[in-house]
């Protein structure tokens, strides 16, 4: 097995995390980034901190089976009409959050 192969393997071992927002009432459920995705983000991440967030909550936030939550098409709603901390809080667990499997054994 090469390294890219155990790159690809481990990569493949990641679990889809979970994260409770009772202030939505609600669960979001996430896939580990990859680096295409941080790369598509990293262009707001320097000029706008707030749309940075806003668009890391729309790419990221799943349902349990794993389709979008959000769409471009809310980031005028996320960004007039949530609470900044929220969304913030979130989007700060979106990279941390415990997988499911360790949240259920909790």
């Amino acid at each position: 097995m090469s390294i890219l192969d155990n790159v690809k393997a481990h990569f493949d071992k990641l679990e889809t995390r979970l994260i409770e927002v009772p202030e939505w009432d609600t669960v979001i459920y996430c896939t580990p980034f990859t680096m295409a995705e941080k790369k598509s983000l990293w262009k707001f991440a320097k000029g706008d901190d707030f749309e940075f967030m806003v668009r890391t909550l729309i790419l990221k936030s799943l349902d349990k089976e794993g389709n979008k939550v959000f769409t471009i098409s809310d980031k005028v709603d996320l960004m007039n009409g949530a609470s900044p901390d929220v969304i913030t809080r979130v989007v700060g667990e979106l990279s941390t959050s415990q997988t499911i499997e360790e949240q259920e054994g909790n």
